[in-house]
């Protein structure tokens, strides 16, 4: 039984490891907006929904322009956030 709960901490540990390491975009505004996310290895476009969040939509460095709104650099880690028509971090 011991090892079984030891596992359950160890799952624990890992998946929020892992979701650190990963950046979140998060839209606080009431209407939604197309997403572009520069890496290293090429460009992804998104949609977010309005009061919608969009987990780990990058690992490591990447750009996030939100079109409309502006461009920010991000990190593991980061939490970008679109308020008021504009981008930050938290």
């Amino acid at each position: 039984m011991k090892v079984v709960g030891l596992l359950v901490v160890f799952g624990v540990i890992a998946v929020t490891a892992n979701e650190a390491f990963a950046v979140d975009l998060v839209n606080k505004d009431n209407g939604g907006y197309e997403v572009k996310i520069s890496l290293s290895s090429g460009t992804n476009r998104t949609f977010i929904d309005s009061l919608s969040v969009k987990r780990e939509i990058c690992r490591g460095k990447c750009e996030i322009e939100v079109k409309g709104v502006g461009i920010i650099k991000a990190d593991n880690g980061d939490r970008v956030v679109i308020r008021d028509g504009n981008l930050s971090k938290e």
